[in-house]
């Protein structure tokens, strides 16, 4: 049977030790991850640029840890020598170690801040959605279907008819706030 918190007197205690240690933390982090972001202390903070997305997180610490402690510990459960321990104690802590901090940085990458590049918009489709008055004047508006939303823009056009509500459009220039359109040839 497996003897989950051996005497203080071997190396199997140490790596126990080290295993409930970053168990406990792993816990008490998830606990306060429900309440709290973990990047600077405040309950549904929502600014900052998303610190401790590094690969040398708290959190990556945390699981190269777990991996030493219940790899070695495990492993002199098994019968082998402290020097296998060790071995499988290091190379299970920087497996999980690799594994946390590839997995954070992973989850970290698919949040996005919502703020759209005016650029972006360049050479992108659209419709009329308030009819654009011609030789710049503004008062327009389109509608553009943006990968990640519908943009309703404020929207001028060079040419010299005014373009009704429901003409297919390209955006050429974004230019604080607003776009430049010309009809979509046909």
């Amino acid at each position: 049977m497996m003897d989950l918190m051996p005497g203080f007197d071997s190396a199997r205690a140490i790596f126990c030790t080290i295993a409930w240690a970053a168990t406990l933390l792993a816990a008490l982090l998830f606990v306060i991850s429900f309440f709290t972001d973990f990047e600077g202390g405040e309950a549904d903070a929502a600014c900052g640029d998303g610190a401790d997305t590094g690969m040398f997180s708290f959190r990556a610490i945390i699981g190269f840890f777990l991996g030493l402690g219940w790899g070695g510990y495990l492993s002199m459960q098994g019968g082998g020598s402290v020097a296998v321990a060790c071995g499988v104690g290091l190379g299970t802590g920087v497996v999980m170690f690799l594994l946390v901090a590839l997995l954070i940085r992973a989850i970290y990458g698919l949040r996005s801040d919502g703020n759209i590049s005016p650029q972006s918009l360049v050479g992108m489709n659209g419709t009329v959605y308030v009819t654009i008055p011609p030789h710049g004047e503004p008062g327009g508006q389109v509608q553009v279907a943006h990968p990640n939303q519908l943009l309703t823009l404020p929207a001028v056009q060079e040419g010299d008819t005014p373009l009704p509500a429901q003409t297919p459009i390209v955006v050429t220039a974004s230019v604080a706030g607003q776009v430049t359109v010309r009809p979509l040839s046909k």
